[in-house]
């Protein structure tokens, strides 16, 4: 197996690799073995039919794709393991090369960790809450009563997390690759249309009505799939930063609190332990910049 590697903008990478005509001819084996195993042709027992004669009728262009299939469930992962390579999206592939007496060459297209230049996220805060309070003295002036004023000044002088996260992801350098943006894209869309579908509600004649088209909504859906991916890259660098990793002991208090019996063995696993572990983090640096949002008395 050969495997070359091009680094590309915006934090992705070209992988081209190259599989000896062995390996296709294993893994066709595999593939045409277990149809042989599987055919049930009249005049034979199931599995008892001759290779040739289940070819005859087999269709070789889905054998193809299934010999294809293999290669990449097969070696995609090999490739990552031996190169060192953490993804964060799905790959795009695309097939160079594929013929039974030659070798294969595919090249995949990866999404890496981007590279993250994040603001000065407590002088972004500082500058926040001092336009924050301007507005409120503006308020308070206009004002004509004094319960107006106060609720005025705990309703405007105080942030949110979330108004901090987009203040400093706007003020921060994150290289998105496309790939990761359009694979979040495509899950918000899928979880929107599945819920206006959900209410018995048309998704077309809801555009029409909106005087919107698929692209507008495609638009709309890929600007909060950015924005919520940046969002996600600002949190874990202020958790790193913040040294706010949270700990077995944190961990397990969170599945214990579940309740659930089944639900606390399915999350014991130590992949859902690392999604839990996320979760955690997560929450620990919304609460760390919804505390650096309020007003020093």
């Amino acid at each position: 197996m050969n495997i070359n590697t091009e680094k590309l903008p915006n934090s992705e990478i070209k992988l081209t690799v190259t599989l000896e005509v062995s390996k296709v001819a294993e893994s066709y084996n595999k593939i045409v073995n277990s149809l042989v195993a599987e055919a049930d042709i009249k005049g034979f027992r199931k599995g008892k039919a001759p290779k040739e004669v289940v070819l005859e009728k087999a269709d070789v262009s889905k054998i193809h794709g299934e010999v294809i299939s293999d290669l990449l469930k097969t070696y995609y992962p090999i490739v990552l393991k031996e190169k060192g390579i953490f993804p964060y999206s799905n790959p795009k592939i695309d097939i160079k090369e594929f013929d039974l007496e030659k070798d294969f060459i595919f090249e995949a297209i990866v999404a890496l960790k981007p590279e993250i230049k994040i603001g000065d996220y407590k002088k972004i805060v500082k500058k926040l809450l001092e336009e924050r309070k301007k507005e409120a003295k503006k308020a308070e002036k206009e004002s004509k009563t004094e319960e107006g004023v106060e609720k005025l000044e705990i309703k405007e002088t105080e942030l949110t997390a979330e108004e901090i996260v987009d203040a400093i992801s706007t003020d921060s350098k994150i290289e998105l690759s496309e790939l990761l943006i359009n694979e979040e894209t495509d899950r918000l869309l899928e979880r929107f249309i599945s819920q206006i579908r959900g209410l018995n509600l048309n998704v077309e004649q809801l555009l029409q009505a909106q005087g919107k088209t698929y692209d507008d909504l495609l638009n709309d859906h890929k600007k909060i799939a950015e924005n919520n991916i940046k969002s996600e890259f600002v949190l874990t660098e202020i958790v790193k930063s913040e040294k706010l990793e949270a700990n077995e002991t944190e961990i397990e208090e969170f599945i214990k609190n579940l309740g659930d019996e089944n639900l606390q063995k399915q999350f014991e696993a130590p992949s859902e332990k690392w999604y839990i572990k996320g979760i955690i983090e997560k929450n620990k640096a919304l609460d760390f910049l919804k505390n650096l949002g309020k007003e020093e008395k």
